[in-house]
């Protein structure tokens, strides 16, 4: 029986291409080369605020989107992905450093990924306590729309429709609907949401096909 040498054992040569998917590893080859080093540690920082605040109004980046808005989003999905598994396979940011130095990322991109993956280790561990291990299943829509009207108290009246909308799932055990976000906008903010979600369609379809 061969004597144990004590030292961590080192994770595969190869990283296992069950948890990274082309699209992220795209999508993460893309920082420090497609888009510049400073705007990749912008963008890093941007994506692990959507990552833990995802409920929250995060400001948008503009810079970040001026010279090739596909490549962005792509290296931000890129970015959340990676830092939602390394937090549910229990990596630090050494292991975390490992899997990136396979991929033939650009060196300062691993050194900025596994350095905010570190310092903020605990807070995704919390997040993902807070989610569990899937992402909410919504299948269940429900709206209204809210309109500002004068009243016998006010003669004050913007007269613009907003839309107030539900998101939830029936449970299986009960059937009973849950709740997993509501929000409200306006018209304008409506189209943009359809139109984004059009455009994820559209790309999970070109990916299928691929």
């Amino acid at each position: 029986m061969a004597a144990s040498s004590g030292k961590t054992p080192a994770l595969d040569a190869d990283p296992d291409p069950s948890l990274f998917s082309a699209t992220v590893v795209a999508g993460l080859r893309n920082l420090g080369g497609i888009i510049s080093p400073p705007l990749t540690k912008l963008l890093i920082a941007n994506s692990l605020k959507l990552t833990l605040h995802p409920d929250a109004t995060i400001a948008s980046v503009p810079e970040l989107y001026a010279s090739n808005a596909a490549c962005a989003k792509q290296s931000e999905y890129a970015v959340v992905a990676l830092y939602a598994l390394a937090t549910k396979h229990g990596w630090d940011g050494l292991q975390l450093r490992q899997q990136l130095e396979k991929l033939a990322l650009e060196a300062g991109t691993v050194d900025e990924l596994s350095r905010v993956f570190e310092d903020s280790r605990k807070d995704l561990i919390l997040r993902q306590v807070q989610l569990g291990h899937n992402f909410p299943h919504i299948t269940d829509i429900q709206w209204r729309i809210v309109c500002d009207v004068k009243s016998s108290t006010s003669d004050c009246s913007t007269g613009v429709a907003n839309f107030h909308i539900n998101l939830g799932h029936f449970k299986t055990s009960s059937g009973e609907r849950e709740t997993i976000v509501e929000f409200v906008c306006n018209a304008e903010e409506l189209q943009s949401l359809i139109n984004r979600l059009k455009e994820i369609e559209r790309h999970c379809h070109q990916m299928a096909l691929a």
